[in-house]
């Protein structure tokens, strides 16, 4: 796997970190450890479907609906690298 750059200069977590592991855990189905690594990855790989929709449908909220989704994503990505950094 790879080193978080940050992580390794600073010696403090990124909102990525975990990221890997993350999906590598929900690939073998372990949905609780995929959350525990870091909980954006199923926002983010929702944020990504709806990216791909849009590009083949064209609906009119679609875009809309990625600031919305990515917004959520962020959030959780904020929210967990605050929480990593409290506790």
């Amino acid at each position: 796997m790879f080193d978080c750059f940050f992580k390794k200069y600073y010696h403090l977590e990124c909102p990525g970190c975990g990221m890997q592991r993350a999906f590598i855990s929900l690939l073998n189905g372990d949905f609780l450890s995929s959350l525990h690594f870091n909980a954006a990855l199923l926002p983010l790989i929702f944020t990504f479907s709806l990216m791909l929709l849009q590009l083949f449908l064209k609906t009119k909220k679609g875009g809309i609906l990625i600031v919305f989704s990515f917004s959520i994503t962020a959030l959780t990505m904020f929210t967990q690298l605050i929480s990593k950094w409290i506790f």
